[in-house]
């Protein structure tokens, strides 16, 4: 009798240890139902609604004249006086610089004396006919045709001397004239910006900014550089990647540096990418990478306040010029779920969960609600992807999202469906060929420790290593001697 108890006894242990593991199974899969997998990323509402993303879409700029127009010098003259400054400003018709006349008055001596020797050389030429003509009529017929050709040769050399003669003339005429015209004059108004020496450098505090080969009258090369007053645009520049996202008619805000509160509207008028800007200390604000700049310009909408040469920011305008008292949000972060607007929210624990709004007004042109109640500007809140559930974890770090196994673990997951000892598969289940089984949150059941010490030896077979499922002991007792 003591026998038999005693092969019962591994019968029951062996139960005990399934409907341990059945019950362990079921307890993960609780646990899994009630914690989602999963990260979600959230941002603060104040993040969202506020200036920080304006700031990441802001650029350097200047305000510079419409029409800029070049006076040259000539290339045969010197300048004695300069009569400008750079920053000055003039008015049509206000001295710029004098050329040196001393220089022009030896010349058109020198023009004078030759046009002298010309008309003295007709002069003799035409002695030189006369008297062959009077020698001509005393001579033979025979002898005459001699004659007759130095008086032609003569009358050709005579010829050139008259062109000669007028050509000089006209030298220095144009040379009088120049004397007379000796000062240089603006053609404009407007203020200086550029004044050459004559070895080739150049006079401008205002720097390469202002240099547009694409605009005006505008000549590098000229003496003396003249910016017209009064038509201002702001010239910005921005980096190949930038100005990709640029077009003409665009509405951009100009902000002062001083003060940001200040500002003034415009929109972009043109995009120059056929000539890039050299100068490279016009760094794009937000980033110190040096790449090729572009320039662009902006038509203000009003000038009041500004002036020539001034350093600005532009902002493309997304509206954020635009005071709104309360909180807007874009309308993409809302979800319309049948007339009860919610937003993915972040509460207490760093759960994402569906967070109740009260919506005021809709603004079309920014497509954005005003939001009455439900959320703040301390709260966070997640974009509504489709992925998002109830209950999963919370992460203000982009990254993590990026990283994280959607799948999690090995992909190797129990199925989910309660076993009990009988199912087909319970045995496969219960003592796997590695004598573990996992329970998908990191903890293992190692069968091989239980191998010769939780059972009584000789008794139960229970080798969980070759993965059959363990035999009781079911032989006659012997009897008792």
């Amino acid at each position: 009798m003591k026998k038999k108890k005693k092969a019962i006894i591994p019968i029951i242990i062996v139960l005990l240890i399934a409907v341990g593991v059945v019950v362990g199974v079921i307890a993960v899969k609780k646990k899994k139902e009630n914690d989602v997998d999963g990260l979600v990323y959230v941002e603060s509402v104040k993040n969202i609604t506020g200036t920080g993303f304006y700031g990441e879409n802001r650029y350097m700029g200047i305000v510079e004249s419409q029409e800029t127009k070049g006076v040259e010098k000539a290339s045969d003259k010197t300048v004695k006086t300069v009569f400008v400054e750079v920053q000055d400003v003039v008015k049509t018709g206000d001295p710029l610089f004098e050329y040196d006349t001393e220089e022009m008055e030896l010349k058109l001596k020198q023009l004078e004396l030759e046009l002298t020797s010309i008309n003295n050389s007709i002069t003799t030429a035409n002695q030189q006919i006369a008297t062959l003509n009077s020698e001509k009529e005393q001579v033979p017929a025979e002898e005459r045709i001699e004659y007759t050709s130095q008086i032609q040769s003569l009358q050709a050399q005579i010829n050139q001397y008259n062109y000669d003669a007028s050509a000089k003339q006209l030298e220095i005429d144009r040379q009088k004239a120049s004397m007379e015209n000796a000062t240089v004059y603006s053609p404009m108004d407007g203020v200086i910006k550029e004044i050459k020496n004559e070895t080739g450098g150049s006079q401008s505090t205002m720097g390469s900014d202002y240099y547009d080969p694409g605009s005006g009258d505008n000549n590098s090369n000229a003496f003396i550089q003249i910016m017209a007053m009064g038509d201002y645009r702001i010239k910005g520049t921005a980096n190949e990647m930038n100005v990709q996202s640029m077009s003409v008619g665009t509405p951009v805000i100009v902000r002062s540096r001083i003060d940001e509160t200040q500002t003034w509207t415009g929109t972009i008028s043109k995009i120059d990418t056929e000539h890039p800007d050299q100068d490279n200390n016009n760094y794009y604000y937000g980033g110190g990478t040096q790449t090729t700049k572009y320039p662009f310009y902006v038509e203000l909408d009003s000038i009041d306040g500004l002036m020539l040469g001034q350093h600005l920011y532009i902002e493309l305008d997304y509206g954020q010029g635009a005071v709104k008292e309360g909180l807007w949000l874009d309308e993409f972060y809302i979800v319309m779920d049948d007339g009860a607007p919610y937003v993915w929210a972040a509460d207490k624990n760093d759960k994402i969960e569906k967070r109740k709004v009260e919506l005021g007004e809709y603004d079309e042109n920014l497509m954005r609600y005003e939001i009455l109640s439900g959320i703040s500007e301390e709260d966070r809140i997640a974009f509504p992807d489709s992925y998002i559930k109830e209950g999963m974890k919370v992460t203000e770090n982009y990254e993590d999202v990026m990283n994280q196994d959607m799948n999690g673990g090995d992909g190797e997951n129990i199925d989910g469906d309660m076993l009990v000892p009988g199912d087909d598969n319970f045995d496969d289940m219960l003592i796997p060929e590695d004598g573990n089984i996992d329970l998908e949150n990191g903890e293992m059941i190692d069968f091989d420790s239980m191998d010769g010490g939780a059972l009584p030896e000789g008794d139960v077979d229970l080798d969980v290593n070759d993965g059959e499922t363990p035999e009781a002991d079911t032989s006659e007792p012997e009897e008792e001697r």
